[in-house]
């Protein structure tokens, strides 16, 4: 039997064959565009990275848009799993804000390259006239939503327009990361200065206590 990173567990030969073959291709595409990014890697590239056959490339994906928005969806779930953690048994909003942070910045740490590579604009590639969901729009949104939780719980401010607050914040976050990484800004700067901020712009003093004990990042939101 075969279990794949999703859980699914294959157990027919052909099927934990085809299964393997994906698998390969998923782990050399993700190597390949976070190496070379999603224009200059090509089918046969992921192909033969993988070890298998041109033509099984395309028994798995219908082109290149295709592998890669699978690569960036893993991405994605990887790193929501790896924030959850850390995330499961802190509450507050600032407190939240500081380990979502720190989350963050270990992740891309650990994996170098995938996050810039995973956040290509997929509405720049698209190659089937379809709008597909960005990660920083699953991501925006995902923000969304919990400020609505928030506000309704009585948290945070609740006069936002919460999907311009959610791709705001997500703005926020990239473009302190991308600063701190060009001048080489102390870690610990950077997570305080943005925590202090958003938690500044989210929570009022009338809301201050409520926020104390308020989980706005728990656990997995879907998009």
């Amino acid at each position: 039997m075969l279990q794949v990173p999703d859980g699914t567990v294959i157990a027919d030969r052909a099927e934990r064959r085809k299964a393997e073959s994906r698998e390969r291709l998923l782990e050399a595409a993700r190597r390949l565009f976070i190496e070379r990014g999603y224009h200059a890697t090509r089918p046969q590239d992921i192909a033969r990275e993988a070890d298998v056959g041109h033509g099984t490339f395309y028994l798995h994906f219908a082109d290149k848009q295709e592998c890669f928005l699978a690569f960036a969806a893993r991405a994605c779930d990887e790193l929501q799993a790896f924030v959850d953690a850390r995330l499961a048994s802190v509450e507050g909003v600032e407190p939240q804000l500081r380990a979502l942070l720190e989350a963050l910045l270990d992740y891309a740490e650990q994996n170098p390259g995938e996050i810039k590579a995973a956040m290509t604009d997929v509405s720049v590639i698209a190659s089937d006239g379809v709008v597909h969901e960005s990660v920083i729009d699953r991501w925006a949104t995902q923000w969304a939503e919990r400020l609505r939780l928030g506000a309704a719980a009585g948290a945070i401010h609740a006069d936002y327009d919460a999907a311009v607050a959610g791709h705001a914040i997500v703005g926020l976050i990239r473009g302190a990361a991308a600063y701190g990484r060009r001048h080489r800004s102390a870690r610990a700067q950077v997570v305080d200065t943005v925590a202090r901020f958003l938690a500044r712009a989210l929570v009022s003093e009338s809301e201050a206590e409520a926020a104390r004990h308020h989980r706005l990042l728990r656990g997995r939101l879907e998009s």
